[in-house]
């Protein structure tokens, strides 16, 4: 595999995007070069059927198509990133949700991914998926043995058990069935106040998301128009007799997000992620660029398209964001036609 690292500037860290082949859960070959994935740790202890799986997951989230990293720290060869495949979907979480590895709780601690990395670990554990249900690897022949033996004991205590309550069970059936139907209505009415609990938080979600979007539509309004003027040869730019300002990004509004952080899992896996990646990218207080007089005007130009780059790049996630919410039912307008 070519080592072909297209490399970029974000705001704070650089990035790059490159081919990549997994070589476990949480590293991947690009040319000469490894990356580990930042944020997660594997599980030393794991089986090998569970290592081989968790690979093959990996290989086939990248699906042979170029990953987009931001890069967190490098080693001489070895780089440790945070990476999305094609559908800009977080490996990293990807891996924690199927129970592939586990958080590196001293990389994410403090960072906006750290809540929702380790809620991803402990669904997963609740789940018993990946290293969770392995417990390590396969049994060896003693523990094996000792499995069985236990598991003989339990079988025929069960026997015991089940012969006292039949005795019971006859004697007070009307009340065993009372008992569980009290159950299932308790189950029910817990299942209707959690379905309402995500209805109500992906509502609010989504109109946020929806308001945000208009704040892209005009910030991106605005900065064409700048940059109209910016372009026309027969106007003298205004920035030359007092200087001015470029807003760097769109100011949104991220309240329900950081309020609710704890209750993403109820929206699914992929579109948590999705979530949690659109948040990560805006700034409730926006940062600027000032421009001075004499600077020249192809540098002023550059800096006004690479902001709106990146307010397009916003703008098409949110698109997609929103029509995600609106296959899931979870819109907005929806929530309000079923009240």
């Amino acid at each position: 595999m070519a080592n072909s690292f297209v490399f970029a500037r974000a705001e704070d860290e650089p990035s790059f995007k490159t081919l990549m082949r997994a070589t476990d859960a949480v590293s991947a070959l690009a040319g000469e070069s490894t990356v580990v994935l930042w944020g997660v740790e594997a599980a030393e202890e794991s089986g090998a059927a569970v290592k081989l799986r968790a690979r093959s997951a990996l290989d086939q989230l990248m699906g042979g198509q170029a990953v987009k990293c931001q890069l967190k720290k490098r080693r001489g060869s070895i780089l440790v990133a945070q990476c999305l495949n094609h559908d800009d979907v977080d490996l990293g979480l990807y891996m924690l949700q199927n129970g592939f590895v586990t958080v590196d709780r001293a990389a994410v601690f403090g960072s906006v991914f750290e809540g929702p990395y380790v809620q991803a670990e402990e669904a997963a554990r609740q789940k018993a998926v990946g290293i969770w249900v392995e417990g390590g690897g396969a049994s060896d022949g003693p523990v094996g043995s000792f499995v069985f033996s236990l598991g003989l004991v339990l079988f025929l205590a069960g026997l015991a058990v089940f012969a006292v309550l039949s005795v019971l069970i006859m004697r007070g059936f009307q009340r065993v069935v009372d008992a569980q139907n009290k159950n299932m209505e308790m189950s029910a009415r817990e299942r209707a106040l959690k379905d309402k609990e995500r209805r109500i938080f992906a509502t609010m979600l989504d109109s946020e998301i929806k308001a945000n979007k208009s704040k892209i539509e005009a910030y991106l309004v605005v900065y064409e128009e700048m940059l109209k003027s910016l372009r026309d040869s027969t106007v003298a730019a205004k920035y030359k007799s007092a200087g001015d300002i470029v807003q760097k990004q769109p100011a949104l509004s991220r309240s329900v997000f950081d309020r609710n952080t704890d209750k993403l899992d109820v929206l699914g896996d992929q579109l948590s992620s999705d979530v949690i990646h659109f948040y990560a990218r805006i700034k409730s207080k926006a940062d600027y660029t000032n421009i001075e007089p004499d600077m020249p005007l192809h540098e002023v130009i550059e800096v006004v398209e690479t902001a709106m780059r990146n307010a397009r790049r916003l703008d098409k996630i949110s698109d997609r964001l929103i029509d995600l919410f609106a296959q899931a039912g979870l819109a907005s307008q929806d929530y309000d036609e079923d009240a």
